[in-house]
């Protein structure tokens, strides 16, 4: 008999665990309390960058995220409150931003990114469909001096045996690669391994073989069954024998009742997709000075970045969607987003840990819950990898190696 499982969650991480347990053969449930790929899974830049999956939590990043805490304008943006579960999250942080710590967690998403890439070249081979974009990507700036940080990004990921390569080029030779570039640009940095993906595609494409899938059936109770864990979601009572939490910014309050405290928080994010005229970029595009990315999708150039840890509104306030274009455009030589752009405008959460570590594995004492959740600015990244841990985990075949760091007790 086919072993049950029930994941909570439609977002990429959820949909990645359903489709790699039902490629193990498991009966799949999945249940959402929205649309599927309707929170951060909808507007974010859709990368998928080993090159760039190395912890939030840096030296330094603390003090750069308070000094902007008051610019309006700013990319990282850290607004603290008096509540003691945020001030406990950021005591963490700050810990997590020491020099060794920081080294541990490069490690520990390098040992996960180095299965992205074949997981997702496993769906296209297993027949599903989704915008995928394997040419790199390029990170631009005015000046060579402000790839001080991504320099010493890469040298670190260096250190432990990353396989990617970086090309540098001048602000010619990246206008030759990307025509679309304006003669602002006067460096560039080609990142050789990364693509990149139209992500509510990819999340659609997995749910097409993901089992059952529950649309605005959110989660009331989860629960011990006679044999196994129920689930009220929605209208329905659900049975089975196993339980994956994958609910991004809900999955502290769902797990709490079991004594999991998971300092996860909400970092709200914007975004925008529009056509245009002029000539539009072919490729995903990095720019360092205001830290946004572009990425060349199908429905139009996507616009995206920002990182406010402390708002909890869901609000999508015109001025910083206007602040994307305002910010990306002087990199164009003339494209221009056609009117009516600003209605694209979109915002979201994503799940963020002190330590910048995505939490998976089995809850403690409560065999079958499981945990998938914390993926912060890299779910499209470490979506599939966390997918292939969690089957491997629910059908009893060990836990890899490279899940170790993340697991849900470990020390904040």
């Amino acid at each position: 008999m086919a072993r049950s499982a029930i994941v909570i969650g439609g977002g990429v991480i959820g949909l990645a665990c359903a489709y790699a347990l039902t490629e193990a053969g498991c009966d799949v449930t999945v249940v959402e309390a929205g649309e599927l790929a309707g929170g951060a899974s909808r507007g974010n830049a859709g990368w998928v960058t080993p090159s760039l999956a190395t912890p939030l939590a840096a030296p330094g990043i603390l003090t750069a995220g308070l000094r902007s805490a008051l610019d309006p304008r700013g990319a990282l943006v850290i607004r603290p409150s008096l509540d003691t579960g945020w001030l406990r999250w950021l005591w963490s942080f700050k810990r997590a931003a020491r020099p060794e710590q920081f080294s541990a967690g490069v490690q520990a998403l390098l040992g996960m990114t180095r299965h992205t890439l074949a997981e997702l070249d496993g769906y296209l081979d297993g027949g599903l469909a989704f915008e995928m974009h394997r040419d790199g990507i390029v990170a631009v700036a005015r000046d060579r001096s402000a790839f001080h940080w991504f320099d010493d990004t890469f040298a670190e990921l260096a250190r432990y045996g990353f396989e990617g390569e970086l090309i540098h080029l001048s602000g010619d030779e990246a206008r030759t690669l990307e025509p679309a570039l304006g003669d602002a640009v006067g460096a560039a940095t080609r990142m050789t391994i990364d693509r990149h993906v139209d992500p509510e595609s990819l999340v659609r494409a997995l749910a097409t073989r993901a089992g059952r899938i529950l649309e605005h059936a959110p989660v009331s109770v989860i629960g011990r069954g006679a044999t196994g864990w129920r689930v009220r979601a929605g209208d329905e009572s659900l049975a089975a024998e196993s339980v994956i939490v994958a609910a991004g910014t809900a999955a502290p309050r769902l797990l709490q009742p079991f004594g999991v405290d998971l300092p996860i928080v909400g970092a709200k994010g914007y975004s925008i997709t529009a056509r245009g005229s002029g000539t539009a970029p072919s490729s995903a595009l990095y720019l360092c000075e205001p830290k946004l990315g572009l990425s060349a999708l199908e429905s139009g150039v996507r616009i995206a970045g920002m990182f406010e840890l402390g708002r909890t509104d869901d609000s999508v306030p015109a001025d910083r969607i206007r602040q994307l274009v305002d910010d990306a455009v002087p990199y164009l030589r003339d494209w221009r987003p056609e009117p009516g752009w600003e209605t694209t405008g979109w915002a979201g959460f994503r799940p963020a840990t002190p330590d910048s570590l995505p939490v998976i594995g089995e809850v403690p004492g409560h065999p079958g819950l499981f945990v998938a959740a914390g993926h912060g600015m890299l779910g499209v990244t470490l979506g599939p990898a966390t997918g292939r841990a969690i089957a491997e985990l629910v059908t009893g075949r060990g836990v890899p190696d490279w899940v170790a760091p993340f697991a849900v007790d470990r020390a904040w």
